[in-house]
């Protein structure tokens, strides 16, 4: 462990001074730049364009500023080590012979492609069982799939993984009914069924990795520290082979060392929850952190689908602590192998955290927490707020350089606010690149984990590039994804594409990203015909909307991921460490053989009916209904004639997923299959037996 202070060691005088200095250094900054922005426009009094300009920037300043302190603070706490508060564990602390702390690893699945979930629990259980404490923990797949081919294949997939690892009665598979409130409503499941028989709770995602020796050091933490109710890890990101993921698990590993220490800085026991990659201690997560129902007139809009924030959040209203365990390594995750299915996930994150407004002012919630929410919000609120900043300023520059053919005294304060505008932008330049100087100082002792300096910061500057083009394309979708969570669309939390086996083609990301294009030949032709005198101060974010299509094809490349890898560029200590190397890329190569073992929707249906261990596997894992009614069986039993000799290949997901839940179904199919003829099944039966085959 680093040197520091513990955490049960601080005052309050501590935790006063270190959020007084926080947030007085960004109420400051904020200030300071509003007002320099106030004293140009103040010339010739205040227009009402220059007073929603103010307003505006200071909600945008604000945000940048924030940034800009943690990153600093987040440095300054490396510098100096010995001013370091984190977690109060230094080691194992239970005593011999002390009962094990049970503790449930649990993963939810959607829709996921569970072979690599599958390869990385068998990792994780043999791991686990290594270090001699493998007796604590069990594992829980909790699925909502509602598509066949998932369903099924998750079945066969944990059936197998026990078979392998022998671990009938600790590894457990559960498939509900009804996917009710998502995510949240499958732990809610879980912890009602079985919580009570766990102390504690490891949270992961169908992307997580966490190593054993991580996990267990978790559960020691907790045993240590009674009131400590969530303990968050910080997961970086690995496996990419896209350059998109590439330039993101670089970035990740960089900055998020600075950044995390920046947030322990000010927050110390009151952190945030990220949902996935942390442990929690159940029995009060039962009691305390049962999620609410939103007021809203639609019952489709009340249950909250970013859940994370808001319990920890109630954690820390029942009095438990939340810590961030920023420096503890064997945590990670993947990312969107593209800008495209970075969006969707974008997306479906906008609406969550736009939801947790109705907290923003709750009763008993921790100052701290109201923060961790207020900057949930503004990550999606900055984006319209900066779209209506540009437009107010367009705005105003066309009245003031139409006065100023008037007005030599409206033509000298449009010159003035011209220098104001061009000193705050290379003052909020600096306040972006700032933390990237910090990020580079403070992984100094990595860089040979990193490619070596050169590569390392040449990795900077084309990550900088890359964002500072994504960045406007990024502020028009989130701006609009922002407008349809207001105008009340109903928005599904649909699975997370993760594979990057197939790139998208440049007529795929011309045909989605279409709409910043347009922005720029429209934005354009307006600045051209109006306001001729910006064209080039906005010509970057025009040239980034028309670039968008093609940076986002050419970054969904594996190809040009590897030819960046091969240059050095965008390296990760994962790829590089020798006694990470091993660990990785085992769990690579199982990923790999899983991810081209799967097979296709058709061809895991006909399996089930054509294969008996799968079908008797399948129909032991449902749970028999009490008694059929006749509604339903004149409703199955047209079905099963059509699945297996009329139309097969005309039965909707949903009439398959009613056939799939019915045992009798089930068996009639696979009997019925054996038994008929050739020419009274379906051709496409045979047809899809030919292609699982090949």
């Amino acid at each position: 462990m680093k040197p520091g202070v513990l955490l049960e060691k601080i005052t309050a005088e501590t935790v006063g001074f270190r959020r007084a200095s926080f947030f007085g250094a960004i109420l400051a900054s904020t200030g300071l730049g509003v007002w320099f922005l106030a004293r140009a426009f103040s010339r010739e009094g205040f227009s009402a364009l220059e007073v929603a300009q103010l307003i505006l920037f200071a909600f945008l300043l604000h945000q940048i500023v924030t940034g800009f302190w943690l990153a600093v603070l987040g440095g300054w706490t490396q510098f100096f080590p010995a001013k370091e508060i984190r977690m109060g564990w230094t080691g194992p602390v239970l005593p011999a012979g002390a009962p094990p702390a049970r503790t449930a690893l649990v993963l939810p699945m959607y829709n996921e492609d569970s072979g690599p979930i599958f390869a990385m629990a068998e990792t994780l259980w043999n791991d686990l069982q290594a270090t001699g404490r493998g007796d604590e923990f069990d594992i829980f797949f909790l699925s909502d799939s509602n598509r066949p081919e998932n369903w099924i294949a998750e079945e066969w997939g944990w059936f197998d993984l026990c078979r392998r690892t022998g671990g009938w009665s600790r590894i457990h598979y559960r498939k509900r009914r009804s996917p009710r409130h998502g995510k949240s409503g499958n732990l809610a499941d879980f912890c009602r069924r079985w919580g009570a028989h766990y102390r504690y709770m490891v949270t992961l995602d169908a992307d997580s990795i966490m190593t054993a020796g991580l996990i267990t050091r978790l559960v020691s933490m907790m045993e240590s520290a009674p009131r400590v109710g969530i303990i968050q890890t910080l997961p970086y990101q690995v496996f990419g082979r896209t350059l998109f993921r590439r330039i993101q698990q670089f970035s990740v590993r960089l900055y998020a060392p600075v950044f995390a220490a920046g947030a322990n800085y000010w927050h110390l026991f009151a952190g945030n929850f990220w949902g996935h990659n942390a442990i929690l201690r159940v029995a009060p997560f039962i009691q305390f952190c049962d999620l609410p129902e939103l007021p809203e007139p639609s019952t489709d809009r009340r249950h909250i689908l970013s859940h994370d924030t808001i319990e920890a959040s109630l954690m820390r209203k029942a009095g438990y602590d939340v810590w961030l365990a920023y420096g503890e390594e064997g945590s990670y995750e993947t990312a969107p192998p593209n800008l495209a299915d970075h969006l969707v996930r974008e997306r479906r994150w906008c609406r969550g955290n736009l939801q947790h407004f109705w907290f923003l002012f709750a009763p008993g919630i921790d100052f701290a927490n109201r923060f961790h929410i207020w900057t949930g919000l503004m990550a999606y609120l900055a984006a319209p707020l900066w779209l209506a900043f540009l437009v107010c300023g367009a705005f105003d520059s066309f009245f003031k350089h139409h006065l100023s053919l008037l007005s030599s005294g409206v033509g000298g304060m449009a010159s003035s606010t011209g220098r104001a505008y061009s000193i705050l932008f290379f003052a909020t330049l600096g306040l972006l690149l700032l933390p990237k100087l910090i990020g580079l100082w403070s992984a100094r002792r990595r860089m040979n984990q990193m490619g070596g300096w050169l590569r390392t910061l040449g990795s900077v500057v084309c990550e900088t590039l890359a964002w500072s083009a994504w960045a406007p394309s990024m502020m028009l979708y989130n701006s609009l994804f922002v407008m349809e969570e207001l105008l009340g669309k109903q928005v599904g939390w649909a699975p997370q594409n993760r594979t990057e086996a197939q790139a998208p083609s440049l007529f795929f990301m011309l045909r989605r990203f279409w709409l910043p294009v347009a922005a720029a030949v429209l934005t354009g032709f307006l600045m051209a015909k109006y306001i001729p005198h910006q064209l080039g101060v906005l010509s970057p974010i025009l040239i980034a909307w028309l670039a968008t299509p093609w940076l986002a094809w050419l970054t969904a490349q594996p190809g040009a991921g590897e030819w960046a890898r091969r240059m050095g560029l965008f390296l990760i200590p994962e790829e590089i460490e020798s006694h990470l190397n091993r660990e990785m890329r085992g769990y690579l190569h199982r990923v790999d053989q899983a991810v081209r073992g799967s097979i296709s929707r058709k061809s895991e249906i006909t399996r089930l009916v054509r294969d008996p261990a799968l079908n008797a596997l399948h129909i032991s894992l449902l749970r028999v209904r009490r008694m059929v009614s006749e509604k339903t069986r004149q409703h199955l039993v047209p079905l099963r004639e059509k699945a297996l000799e009329k139309n097969p290949a005309g039965l909707s997901q949903a009439e398959w997923m009613d056939l799939l839940t019915d045992p009798d179904s089930c068996l009639w199919l696979h009997r019925q299959f054996w038994k008929r003829p050739t020419g009274r099944i379906h051709s496409w039966w045979r047809e899809e037996e030919r292609s699982a085959i090949s």
